[in-house]
């Protein structure tokens, strides 16, 4: 395995070379918490935390007790739960569930949540608070809703980019699928996408250094997901592509709901100097149909210079979608508002150039609901932050149901981190929602925009109309509702809106053509 540069993920702390060993290996398994980043306290009967120990079947331990702190700045509350469990899996993960000691905190607002776990090794009795990692403590901030999302009846809120536990290598893992349901279910979420690396999905079943042909952990990810089918939440399996560009250089593809494994291991690093695309950007247009979904992932994500050199990767270029047929771009990759602004841009100019090209959001989290752990240089270091976390923005799409692929194919689609915004014209008693497109005339604009007290008021309603002939965007600060709006040249027009606590909404567009 070459080493890779930056990994976003729970970390893998007991992979080595021969005698070479990461300075954070340590002869015990990887213990983790996690806890859902919002919780809809008026609407669900208790919050899920979860516990992770994986690696126990080479470090076994026992499992005494798991105690939960939860605390805001009125209140301190703990519970306790006995196990007394000898835990000698390759994976295992349990839910603790609050119940009682949540309705304590029947207020709007952040607390603070410590996991602290119970475990002996050899006789010998040891803990840790929400994780054995070693790092700075960080505690879990959870965020205390009487509120649902405030999207209206018909929208459907989701992650488009998310690794489960079937994301499993050298360097990284992510949490199991049923708990990920629960996680989502409290959060508000409708639907999430499973799109696992397509490097790992092609391992045996028990050893993730080697490859099977047969693909039977890929089979056993969709049968799991077909067995949790859920009219609640819809969970869609997918995977995560590394595959090749205009320059035969390694991209990654979101391909979601594909009956048919594509084959990615270019950027894996699981053989020495072995980093060329299997397939090409090209192929793809020939495979979509109704069921299926193509998405670029984070297409212009800065690449590292050492991941340029040595994994191949590089980033989505203009022909590259032309060539496969891809009309879905995950601009939101991460809770980082610079890297937001500058694929913000790069939309708009594909945008203009005349792409009808839709924006979707995903947050790459590898398990990850309240701190993403990583390893920031392989065998070296390690750290944590709050940057890509499972739901933390959102794609949200508007259909007669809660049907993902039908509904982002139809295109009336928003991202946010949590406010709402919708954008229509009419005229002679038509109405043009998200996602049309309209012939040059007069109109009526209307929008619809709503808060809540988590993300704040509302500050800035923006209107953005794409001009192809000036090759620019003007921007219309603060435009009525149920303005005239005279639309003379040919482009598009899109909406966004930012809160008082960071809130933000980008609408797709509406097109005009002559």
């Amino acid at each position: 395995m070459m080493f890779l540069p930056l990994i976003f993920s729970y970390a893998e702390i007991h992979y080595h070379l021969k005698k070479i060993y990461p300075l954070y290996f340590k002869k015990f398994p990887e213990i983790i918490a996690d806890v859902p980043s919002r919780f809809i306290y008026s609407k669900f009967k208790y919050l899920p935390i979860l516990v992770l120990i994986k690696d126990s079947h080479i470090y076994p331990i026992k499992l005494k007790k798991i105690v939960v702190r939860i605390k805001n700045s009125f209140i301190s509350l703990e519970k306790s739960s006995e196990f007394d469990q000898i835990i000698d899996s390759p994976f295992f993960s349990t839910i603790i569930k609050l119940e009682d000691e949540t309705e304590e905190f029947n207020q709007d607002g952040y607390v603070n949540i410590d996991v602290i776990i119970h475990f002996s090794k050899n006789n010998k009795d040891f803990s840790c608070i929400n994780d054995n990692y070693d790092l700075p403590y960080k505690p879990f901030i959870c965020y205390f809703s009487s509120e649902p999302l405030p999207y209206p009846k018909n929208w459907y809120a989701g992650d488009t980019h998310y690794h489960s536990s079937y994301t499993e290598d050298q360097v990284e893992f992510g949490a199991d699928i049923p708990a990920t349901v629960e996680m989502a279910r409290v959060m508000g979420l409708d639907w999430f996408f499973v799109t696992d690396h397509s490097y790992d999905l092609d391992d045996t079943i028990t050893d993730y250094t080697v490859n099977d042909p047969k693909l039977p952990k890929w089979k056993k990810f969709l049968k799991e997901i077909e067995e949790l089918k859920s009219d609640e939440i819809k969970v869609i399996p997918g995977v995560e592509v590394s595959i090749g560009n205009q320059r035969n250089r390694n991209v990654h593809l979101l391909a979601v709901n594909h009956d048919k494994f594509i084959k990615g291991s270019g950027d894996s690093a699981e053989k020495w100097f072995s980093n060329k695309p299997e397939e090409h950007i090209r192929n793809i247009a020939k495979l979509q149909n109704n069921r299926n979904l193509f998405i670029a992932a984070h297409p212009w994500e800065k690449v590292p210079f050492l991941q340029k050199i040595t994994l191949r990767r590089d980033n989505w270029h203009e022909q590259d979608f032309a060539e496969g047929g891809i009309n879905y771009l995950q601009i939101i990759n991460s809770n980082d508002k610079s890297a937001l602004d500058e694929s913000k841009k790069k939309w708009s100019d594909l945008l203009l150039k005349g792409r009808k090209i839709f924006i979707v959001a995903g947050n790459d989290a590898h398990g990850n609901f309240n701190i993403m752990r990583q390893i920031k240089l392989p065998f070296v270091k390690l750290f944590s932050n709050r940057k890509q976390i499972f739901g933390k923005y959102h794609t949200v799409f508007n259909y007669t149901d809660n049907d993902p692929i039908k509904g982002l194919k139809k295109g009336r689609i928003i991202v946010s981190n949590g406010p709402f915004l919708d954008l229509n014209l009419s005229a002679s008693g038509k109405t043009f929602a998200i996602g049309s497109t309209v012939t040059r005339g007069n109109y009526t604009l209307e929008f619809t925009a709503s808060s809540g007290k988590e993300f704040g008021r509302i500050n800035a309603i923006s209107l953005f109309y794409g001009n192809y002939k000036l090759d620019s965007e003007r921007l219309i600060k603060d435009p009525q509702n149920y303005s005239e709006i005279e639309l003379k040249i040919p482009g598009y027009i899109r909406m966004e809106l930012l809160t008082e606590f960071d809130g933000v909404v980008l609408t797709n567009p509406i097109w005009i053509e002559n």
